[in-house]
């Protein structure tokens, strides 16, 4: 997610533990799936083997039972003939169970588990076998003409069987890398942290580091220490670089008046218009194309951009620490220092002096010297 590729260990193992329950219905010839259905026997559904294991058990069946039921909520059934799909119970039709659609009419039914050929029949027109333990009132007779409306476009396959697929992956197979983000409750994963920004640029690994810890929220900063130990702040709500408002990840490294006003330099100085956003967060996800779209204004850019961060963060303890602190144009000189020295060792800017580069940033990542 942006750090050192491991995640988290408990959920990438469920998401590993989640392969053998995509395969128990697809390898039934398999000596271990007759083992496994011999043991604990089929779940209702009649995909997967039974979840129920005793909590006296060691066995690696019960681990992977733990995680079925995460597991059950991206497995959709994929409807052909309709002879092992549950009309009512399983999601097969809509964003949710039938079952949960339509509880009024659930609750009135005779015979519940019923397969989809059981009440919709194999061939069109559909039977409609609903087998209702009572006359319906005029409420429920609305809500069944609307599930009799909604499911006039199903189309039964008498020829081909009924199948699972993984709603998470286009192409309907199970997939451990989205099991996991979606364990991980990530929004969207690709969009998180943008792991090529900040792991590929030339800046000092301790910056990439800084950065990186910052992007997660884990730099002490006052808000932080505040909750670890309330009574030895003095001043909790008080940040040392614009003598008022409380000292946040977000506050600190973007919504400071200092702060921001050395991202309003940057921005100014290669032209761009720039409105701040929520979060740092949200700052590392935009793609922002301050330098041109070569090789050396990309390169350039991911440099100054997270040695603005490092400043930002030095300045502050200087100040806290060391009681020392600089102007905004001090901080801002040492930003364009650092940022041209740093990119005058790449390969980039190969050839390119420190004095010139450090001058013209423009100037030097258009010209093709």
């Amino acid at each position: 997610m942006g750090g050192l590729g491991f995640g988290k260990t408990s959920m990438r193992n469920s998401a590993l533990l989640g392969k053998w329950l995509w395969r128990f219905p697809r390898k039934t010839s398999g000596l271990w799936h007759k083992v496994i259905a011999s043991i604990y026997g089929t779940h209702p559904n009649g995909w997967d083997a039974n979840m129920v294991v005793r909590w006296s058990h060691r066995c690696p069946w019960k681990a992977i039972a733990q995680v079925f039921q995460e597991f059950s909520l991206f497995v959709r059934l994929v409807v052909s003939n309709g002879e092992r799909i549950r009309f009512w119970e399983d999601f097969w039709w809509g964003n949710q169970t039938l079952c949960s659609q339509f509880a009024d009419l659930y609750r009135v039914i005779f015979v519940k588990n019923l397969t989809v050929s059981n009440v919709l029949g194999n061939s069109l027109p559909l039977s409609w076998n609903f087998n209702f333990r009572r006359n319906l009132t005029y409420s429920e007779i609305d809500l069944l003409q609307r599930l009799m409306s909604s499911l006039n476009s199903v189309l039964l396959s008498p020829s081909s069987s009924d199948s699972r697929a993984w709603s998470l992956s286009s192409s309907g197979s199970f997939s451990v890398k989205f099991f996991f983000f979606a364990l991980s409750k990530v929004p969207n994963p690709l969009m998180f942290l943008p792991a090529k920004f900040l792991w590929s640029s030339k800046v000092p690994s301790k910056v990439k580091a800084l950065t990186w810890l910052v992007a997660h929220g884990k730099v002490n900063t006052n808000d932080k220490l505040q909750l670890r130990r309330p009574y030895k702040a003095l001043y909790p709500q008080w940040c040392i670089l614009c003598k008022g408002n409380g000292e946040s990840i977000d506050h600190l490294f973007l919504h400071c008046p200092v702060t921001i006003g050395l991202w309003h330099r940057l921005f100014n100085l290669v032209g761009v218009i720039w409105v701040p956003p929520r979060s740092l967060e949200d700052m590392l996800v935009i793609s922002f194309k301050g330098l041109e779209n070569s090789l050396r204004g990309k390169t350039l850019w991911q440099i100054a951009c997270l040695t603005l961060i490092w400043m930002v963060w030095q300045e502050r303890n200087n100040r806290i620490f060391e009681d020392k602190g600089r102007t905004e144009e001090m901080v801002w000189d040492l930003i364009r220092f650092y940022s041209s020295l740093w990119a005058s060792c790449t390969e980039a800017f190969r050839g390119v002096p420190l004095s010139i580069l450090q001058l013209n940033w423009i100037g030097a990542c258009i010209s093709r010297v």
